[in-house]
């Protein structure tokens, strides 16, 4: 039952932070790519033909340029890309942009010291895998997209992990976040599905309702909710309130839970 939710878990968050560090990275300068014509290898791509069976890869590389508003920044595109083992730092605005565009995929990047880790606008079908942002003002920021996936991320020393801005259709698991406002979701982020995270907030949620926080089996640890568990099944008893009618119905005891824990 749980063995997917532990394979991320345990797996991809724990690569998350090791991929990176793994890589022989070159340093160069800022990625943009502002059309499918611009995936070339100037700008930063190291193989693919942008087909679903073969995209687009940009890998390998170290950004570290404080000047300019974006590490990477992808707009307009459609051909299939991957984004993997990049670091980027000190970014003027967000490390990782990506706008207007999807069928991309984005893991094992690691984003510090910029105002914003990783920026999503406008898009729609994106996936982010183990991608570890630290010391940024906003974890994720993400507006006006739908059906964007989060999974195996880690968040941490930021002011508001993860923020949701007219988002739709989206699902967030088995991220760990740790910043002063765990979620924000308005401007109309509804029918979102948050489930299998750690969320060590001193708020964890503003929202305006209508997402769901737990998938029917399990929830979430929130480390400002405590509370029995008679069963041990490795989920508290009562249910953690989020906004109104919207509760977790299965908050997890702790995180990663204990029936996660141990050998994989």
């Amino acid at each position: 039952m749980y063995g997917e939710l532990k394979a991320l878990i345990l797996g991809v968050s724990a690569a998350a932070l090791l991929s990176v560090a793994a890589l022989s990275l070159e340093d160069r300068g800022p990625i943009v790519i502002l059309s499918d014509e611009d995936f070339t290898p100037e700008n930063g791509v190291v193989g693919g033909s942008g087909t679903p069976d073969d995209p687009y890869v940009i890998s390998g590389w170290r950004i570290e340029q404080g000047d300019y508003p974006f590490g990477i920044h992808i707009r307009g595109v459609k051909a299939p890309f991957l984004i993997r083992g990049v670091e980027v730092y000190g970014a003027r605005v967000a490390g990782i942009k990506i706008e207007a565009s999807r069928n991309g995929r984005i893991e094992g990047v690691r984003v510090k010291g910029s105002p914003i880790g990783i920026m999503v606008a406008m898009s729609r079908d994106l996936w982010f895998r183990g991608a570890v942002v630290d010391d940024c003002d906003e974890g994720i920021r993400a507006i006006f997209s739908q059906s964007i996936s989060f999974e195996g991320l880690h968040i941490e020393d930021c002011k508001v992990g993860i923020w949701f801005g007219g988002v739709t259709h989206s699902v967030v698991t088995g991220t760990y976040v740790e910043a002063e406002l765990g979620v924000l979701l308005e401007m109309g982020s509804r029918g979102n599905l948050f489930f299998g995270n750690g969320f060590f907030a001193e708020t964890p949620v503003r929202t305006e309702g209508g997402n769901s926080w737990d998938n029917g089996t399990y929830g979430n640890y929130w480390s400002v909710f405590q509370g029995p568990d008679n069963d041990e099944d490795g989920i508290i008893d009562f249910p953690f309130r989020i906004h109104f009618e919207t509760v977790d119905r299965y908050p997890l005891v702790s995180f990663p839970p204990p029936f996660l824990q141990g050998p994989p």
